[in-house]
């Protein structure tokens, strides 16, 4: 008995086709999931960039900030130097040295962000920074030595527009290296140096110095500023 074999079952053609259909639907399925993941590595990297963008942005404002800040205690400091007939007193040896009233007589302060600062390793800093550029090596017996002549948060020195502003303002003073005196506790020419840093949020620190002179009428004027990186 023979059999119609193309009777039974469907023709070759529809088989061939329903593979066919089959494999596309295969390959539309890997296609999409190549797709989403793509598109995913695609968003997260834009994620990250964002991210990374607001960070980088944050921290530029928070160093702005810090060196603005450092700025203004500089300028807080000479008001209370102008006021002084004769520096001399600032530059003796602690705690004979004359403060200024921008003073919260702390010696260790913790910031917002967590970090705690010791002003006297600030200061044992603040002296082998210098030591290292103008030192002995330098100035011999003339060298610098840096006495701490005001300290406390912004808020002490401008409530109201600092009141957002978290910042902690520090600054010393040395004498001139270029006296000659070979006394650096004593000014003989009515020159000292000037230095101020603010500590902000995110590890922000920033300074700047400034070197100056009294006038024969008792006017400061300063020789020289500079910002500190």
């Amino acid at each position: 008995m023979i059999c119609d074999v193309e009777a039974v079952g469907s023709s070759p053609t529809q088989r061939i086709d329903a593979r066919r259909s089959g494999g596309e639907r295969g390959a539309a399925v890997v296609i999409a999931l190549l797709l989403t993941i793509v598109l995913a590595l695609l968003g997260a990297g834009l994620l990250t960039l964002a991210n990374t963008e607001s960070l980088i942005a944050a921290s530029y404002r928070h160093g702005q900030e810090a060196a603005y800040g450092a700025e203004a205690a500089l300028e807080r400091a000479l008001t209370d130097l102008s006021a002084m007939a004769d520096w001399t007193g600032v530059l003796a040896a602690p705690p004979a040295n004359l403060m200024s009233t921008f003073d919260d007589r702390l010696a260790s302060v913790r910031l917002l962000d967590g970090r705690v600062i010791s002003l006297g390793a600030l200061t044992a800093e603040r002296q082998r920074d210098s030591d290292a550029l103008a030192g002995p090596a330098v100035y011999g017996a003339d060298s610098p030595r840096w006495r701490l002549f005001a300290h406390a948060p912004i808020q002490d020195l401008d409530p109201a527009p600092a009141s957002g502003t978290p910042l902690y303002l520090i600054v010393w003073v040395g004498d001139d290296g270029a006296d000659g005196d070979g006394d650096p506790a004593v000014d003989a020419n009515g020159r000292i140096q000037v230095h101020a840093e603010a500590f902000g949020a995110a590890g922000a620190r920033r300074a700047a110095a400034a070197l100056i002179e009294r006038s024969e009428n008792g006017v400061i004027r300063m020789i020289s500023w500079r910002r500190v990186p």
